[in-house]
């Protein structure tokens, strides 16, 4: 007999909005992050090429407070992108990302369009060793689409997340290292799926999030270089924890992981990064205290302004965390690792694998 998880009502007790004594949401980082999220939707209603990162973006404006769905470019909203897509998010990421913005858009993940987006998810499994997807980010972000959009997550699916945890330092990652992107979501996996904070592998895996936190105060999927959406992801798991990210006990040098998310914004409302744009989608939902599983429902509690598309804007090279869910069918490289262009960078000496990610 198959064993289901029934996670909903634990997720939402296991994930505070809020660490306790924490001072966010930081409004004006946010809203001028929002609107430079905003001025990026294109004519087909979506927020980039990449779908996985459209999703990214509604969640980011549902956490600022806005409600997407009323987003237009000429008439077409992220409603009418998410329908157009849903057919072809066939990889258990990107469905399981696509029902977390159906959630955040006010949809049915089950019917959209016709596509049952958590079946998707649910159709990848593999019950001989408890794989939704091929690596721990994806497995994870699979679990949370899952848990969070209130459907069942196979139990052996859990184990199978538990068992792939480093040893060696406590963390999650690709080709048997850590690194924190992958650490943070595992976490929420986690703790959506009924764990609690005082868990022995979350208790690892937040001493491994402490022991490669850098001086600056961020982290980095290259360990060598803070970066915001690294940062980003950390907190989110650190407030999915119950902890304070703007603590002293997280203060680097001076610097907290917020005041380092805080120090990377643009004077245009992004933030630094490989792509602005995916930086900014992963900054604001740490900055409004939200974390990956309940951004898709923060209240709706303005109405926004009229937004003018701009151009993308330039990236600057930098290392690229885990994207996935952002290709509409799956990751498209070796199982297990990051997609890398223009050559990987695979960092020797015992550090996690650090490669350049595709956005799709």
């Amino acid at each position: 007999m198959r064993r289901f998880l029934l996670p909903l009502t634990a997720a939402l007790l296991a994930l505070p909005i809020f660490a306790a004594g924490a001072a966010l949401p930081k409004a004006d980082a946010i809203d001028a992050g929002a609107a430079y999220v905003r001025s990026q939707q294109q004519p087909d209603g979506g927020y980039a090429s990449a779908p996985g990162q459209s999703m990214d973006a509604i969640y980011a404006l549902r956490t600022a407070g806005y409600d997407p769905a009323k987003d237009s470019v000429g008439g077409v909203t992220p409603v009418d992108y998410l329908k157009a897509n849903a057919s072809a998010l066939t990889s258990p990421g990107a469905a399981a990302k696509g029902a977390l913005a159906a959630k955040a858009l006010g949809l049915d993940p089950k019917a959209v369009n016709g596509t049952d987006l958590p079946g998707v998810v649910a159709a990848a499994y593999d019950p001989d060793t408890g794989a939704y997807a091929g690596d721990d980010f994806s497995q994870s972000i699979a679990m949370i689409g899952l848990a969070c959009t209130g459907n069942p997550v196979e139990a052996k699916a859990i184990d199978a997340l538990r068992a792939t945890q480093v040893e060696t330092d406590g963390g999650w990652g690709f080709g048997g290292g850590s690194d924190p992107d992958t650490t943070a979501i595992a976490v929420q996996a986690l703790m959506a799926t009924g764990a609690p904070a005082a868990d022995p592998a979350l208790v690892k895996a937040l001493a491994y999030l402490k022991a490669s936190q850098g001086d600056d105060g961020g982290w980095g999927f290259d360990p060598s270089e803070s970066n915001a959406s690294s940062t980003a992801y950390v907190v989110q798991a650190l407030i999915a924890l119950g902890e304070d990210p703007e603590s002293a006990s997280w203060e680097k040098d001076g610097v907290t992981p917020v005041e380092y998310l805080l120090s990377q914004q643009n004077a245009d409302g992004s933030f630094k990064g490989f792509d602005p744009a995916y930086a900014t989608n992963q900054a604001l939902p740490a900055l409004a205290g939200r974390t990956f599983c309940d951004a898709p429902q923060a209240p709706v509690t303005r109405v926004a302004p009229t937004a003018t598309p701009t151009a993308a804007p330039t990236a600057t090279p930098a290392p690229r965390p885990p994207s996935t869910g952002n290709t509409l069918a799956g990751n498209g490289g070796v199982p297990g690792l990051p997609i890398a262009l223009g050559g990987a960078a695979l960092l020797a000496g015992g550090a996690a694998v650090a490669a350049t990610r595709r956005r799709g």
